[in-house]
């Protein structure tokens, strides 16, 4: 009796596994109609280009930053002279001496309109 019952708890459960796998080999063939290789095809090359992209910007910020560190040394460069020529004040060497620097200019222009009255 007890053998009799164990076939049949076997037999039903045997029939649900059937009805199961008819079932999902339904679902199965439904999925490969709906082109599911196609959507994955196409999703693995949007990816593939979302990653190439990412790569580009990254190569091109490393190179942006790279650049402006340089433009950045050589602005505190430029600071720290003007900051100096600004402390110390310095002018031309010519106004050091106490030699006007536009003597000669002015010197010249005064000979030509002495040359250009002349005539």
């Amino acid at each position: 009796m007890t053998s009799y019952l164990i076939d049949v708890l076997l037999v039903v459960a045997l029939v649900v596994t059937a009805l199961r796998c008819g079932r999902m080999h339904k679902e199965l063939r439904a999925l490969r109609q709906t082109d599911l290789a196609e959507a994955l095809v196409d999703a693995e090359v949007s990816l593939n280009r979302a990653a190439e992209a990412i790569v580009a910007a990254r190569h091109e910020g490393v190179d942006t930053v790279r650049q402006l560190e340089r433009q950045l040394v050589e602005a505190r460069r430029v600071t720290a002279e003007l900051s100096g020529l600004v402390g110390r004040g310095e002018a031309s060497p010519a106004a050091e001496a106490g030699v006007d620097p536009y003597r000669d200019f002015f010197a010249a222009a005064q000979d030509r309109l002495h040359a250009s009255l002349a005539r």
